[in-house]
């Protein structure tokens, strides 16, 4: 890019941030709060600028409290039920695919805000919260051997091993359902099932064995915290973005397994 297209970029956040800080430096504040980017951090092929702007507003937190003024920064993830990418459901995908990361919901971007204002955030992570990164044995995002996540990646190859060890590796239900989802949608439905059962199982503390896939999603006492974990699941795995009230309101979790399907980027073949 050119420098003038660097500066375009950038000059909003460097520059507001920078005004506002000198502006309100003379008044005793209760918080002062930086909406970020998760961008900021892993970087963002494509989009240097756009993560250069939201490392600036991270470092302008740390100089604020290291001056002894309030100051909060928060990196957001793509977020699902919100703003630009909800009205995306295309480009929500592909942010998905390369960032690699969970998405969270507009309630979860609040109750953050909230954190910053009553001052939890200053307590238990430096005034800095970096939201949707996430690595697995199945998920490896691009990010993944940065030498900063070092200890995320350090977490999910001893879960990978300790997995091989102890009992059968988890399956990639990424992998499977692109697979059959090029096969028949019959295929890729039941692909969808199985992961459903086994991530809601997991979550709500049942044996999988004591699913019914037929029965009501409300049989299951997902609620709105264990439901966003299972969107994100769904979003990781199978590349279709659900808002959490539209997961809530399918029947049962074979509906859901049909919608998933039908939402899904991958390209499920018609039936």
């Amino acid at each position: 890019m050119t420098f003038d297209q660097y500066t375009e970029v950038i000059e909003s956040k460097v520059k507001g941030a920078w005004n506002f800080h000198h502006a309100l430096s003379s008044s005793p504040l209760d918080f002062f709060i930086v909406i970020s980017s998760a961008a900021g951090a892993v970087g963002n092929r494509g989009q240097a600028a756009y993560a250069a702007a939201n490392t600036f507003l991270n470092g302008l937190a740390q100089y604020r409290v290291a001056h002894g003024l309030a100051a909060s920064s928060i990196d957001l993830t793509a977020v699902s039920d919100a703003g630009y990418l909800a009205e995306d459901a295309a480009k929500a995908a592909e942010v998905a695919r390369n960032l690699g990361s969970d998405t969270i919901c507009e309630a979860e971007v609040l109750a953050l805000i909230g954190a910053a204002i009553d001052g939890t955030m200053s307590n238990t992570c430096n005034h800095h919260t970096i939201t949707g990164m996430r690595i697995t044995a199945t998920m490896r995002p691009f990010w993944s051997t940065d030498a900063k996540f070092k200890h995320l990646l350090s977490v999910a190859e001893a879960e990978a091993a300790q997995l091989s060890t102890n009992g059968p590796v988890a399956i990639s239900w990424s992998a499977a359902f692109k697979s059959a989802a090029s096969s028949t949608r019959a295929e890729a439905e039941e692909v969808v099932c199985n992961g459903l059962v086994e991530k809601i199982a997991e979550v709500v503390g049942m044996d999988k064995e004591d699913m019914d896939v037929d029965k009501t999603l409300s049989n299951y006492s997902l609620d709105s915290l264990t439901a966003i974990e299972v969107r994100n699941f769904i979003t990781r795995m199978f590349e279709s973005n659900l808002q959490v009230l539209e997961l809530l309101a399918q029947g049962s979790i074979r509906g859901l397994s049909k919608v998933v399907c039908t939402k899904s980027k991958v390209g499920v073949v018609a039936e």
